[in-house]
């Protein structure tokens, strides 16, 4: 065990550390990203871009980010980690949910 250490706390941490590092990948962190983000479109449209290709591009990054995500979720590395599991009734079968990011497809 490790000592000194709450691992529930460090275990939220280290997701959370990692899940807004996904989102940092994908523009200005530092809590810049719906601002810079609206600016960009605003700019973007401006310049005569389709709102649909808008769309299409803003589609595209949600989904690697929801790859990025998922692939978290499965990653072994570290300690503590976490699991994703079924839960039925509100209580836990004992089934754990993985791999989620294999049958992810950009299409569906």
């Amino acid at each position: 065990m490790l000592s000194g250490m709450d691992l529930p706390d460090d275990a939220r941490s280290r997701l959370l550390r990692g899940l807004r590092a996904i989102v940092d990948e994908q523009g200005p962190p530092n809590g810049q990203t719906h601002q810079a983000g609206e600016a960009a479109e605003e700019r973007l449209l401006a310049l005569g871009a389709a709102p649909e290709d808008l769309r299409a591009f803003a589609r595209m990054a949600a989904f690697e980010s929801l790859f990025a995500a998922l692939h978290l979720l499965d990653d072994p590395r570290g300690s503590p980690g976490w699991a994703l599991v079924e839960t039925s009734g509100g209580e836990p079968t004992g089934r754990l949910v993985q791999g989620l990011y294999e049958d992810l497809g950009p299409d569906r």
